[in-house]
């Protein structure tokens, strides 16, 4: 690898200016070597602890003002200690970048409750114009994260355009608009076939949650650039709904789990002091909620990384996701006890280490030099005012 590096350098520096334009294709390592680079967290709770007060505190204190420059505070700290091939990542976007989108959702939110309060027709109007502009909004975050995330000083991007994320999304939202009209049907007219065809939407669009996860992720991993490298996402959707499968029947084993000891737990209250009060039902029904959730929540977390980055890359560089779905869910669950038990206070500490765990499941398997790739990629400050020729996307 060294020779090769050695020899591609001295190349470069061998050839003149005029003709100085880098290939489209990156060279890849000789007979076919592959390089194995494990992705390293260096984050430290206590660190990321201080950072989530600060946070904490002025995003009450401003009455929510200052939410962009927490996520921004948040986003760099991890990113400048996710190391990659001896290289760290960096988040460049100043906090007020993300103001007009949070602008444009709270004026959404407020428009749809404001119409609300009026009558149900206007807020089903105005929540219809909200899901109209929703795949707007996901194109902009996308676009705008992966233009402010970078590698060894070279930005990342993502090439997105509003027909895609448009496919993409059209139907769940579809779905989620027919189900609140025959709603706002329902409770107006009172004929059961309202509800009946209320209940039918709801069957097909869980039923078609698999699918629609699908084109979102083929959306999404589909259009990210790394330099010259354009990734393809190579998932089938019959693995999405295989996943699908797995979580429903692991969703149904933990309910009957939890149901059983709820119904323990409510016994032996019923044996203690007799009829039980109506606190005591919404309690053990809140946390049986919570409890499902605390499971099924990262079991599903684990599955999808391990899907969708696992069938990331090209033929010069992909991704493998080892997340341990065991280790995730146990983790999880001892975080939700931990934050109960705290009072929210092990926020910081859950964090990092579920982080930590996601980010050091994640192998990058590369054909390329990383000293090769950076020559072929422009830096940051060059791409940010123009001034390095564009170089097309090798596959």
């Amino acid at each position: 690898m060294s020779e090769m590096r050695a020899a591609y350098v001295g190349a470069m520096a061998s050839t003149p200016k005029a003709a100085a334009v880098p290939p489209v294709e990156v060279p890849r390592l000789p007979r076919g070597k592959v390089v194995k680079l494990p992705v390293v967290l260096n984050a430290r709770a206590a660190d990321y602890a201080r950072i989530w007060i600060v946070n904490l505190v002025l995003t009450l204190l401003t009455l929510g003002l200052y939410l962009p420059w927490a996520r921004v505070r948040s986003q760099r700290y991890f990113l400048r200690r996710t190391v990659v091939a001896g290289h760290g990542l960096d988040y460049h976007a100043p906090p007020a970048s993300h103001l007009p989108r949070y602008g444009l959702v709270l004026a959404l939110a407020a428009g749809v409750v404001g119409a609300c309060l009026g009558s149900p027709l206007a807020g089903l109007l105005a929540f219809s114009m909200a899901l109209a502009v929703a795949p707007l909004a996901v194109h902009t975050s996308l676009t705008q994260r992966m233009a402010h995330t970078s590698w060894a000083g070279r930005r990342l991007s993502f090439k997105g355009q509003f027909t895609a994320v448009y496919s993409a999304l059209l139907m769940p939202l579809m779905g989620v608009l027919v189900a609140a009209w025959l709603t706002l049907a329902g409770a107006t007219f009172h004929h059961p076939l309202w509800w009946v065809a209320l209940g039918f939407v709801a069957a097909l669009w869980l039923l078609g949650v698999p699918l629609f996860l699908w084109a979102y992720f083929h959306y999404r991993q589909g259009r990210l650039e790394m330099g010259p490298l354009r990734l393809w996402w190579q998932a089938s959707p019959v693995a999405m709904v295989v996943l699908w499968a797995r979580t429903a029947a692991w969703s149904v084993l933990v309910c009957g789990l939890v149901l059983g000891l709820s119904a323990v737990l409510l016994a032996a209250l019923l044996w203690w002091q007799g009829p039980a009060h109506g606190a005591w039902w919404l309690g053990i029904m809140a946390l049986s909620l919570a409890a499902v959730l605390a499971a099924v929540t990262p079991y599903v977390q684990a599955r999808l990384q391990n899907l969708v980055w696992s069938k990331t890359g090209n033929r010069s560089l992909r991704f493998r996701s080892r997340l341990s779905v065991q280790g995730y869910v146990l983790l999880q669950v001892r975080h939700a006890l931990l934050l109960v038990l705290t009072l929210g206070l092990y926020w910081p500490w859950a964090v990092v280490a579920s982080r930590r765990m996601r980010t050091e499941a994640l192998t990058v398997w590369a054909r390329v030099d990383t000293e090769v790739l950076k020559a072929h990629w422009v830096p940051f400050a060059e791409a940010r005012v123009g001034t390095a020729p564009k170089r097309r996307a090798s596959a």
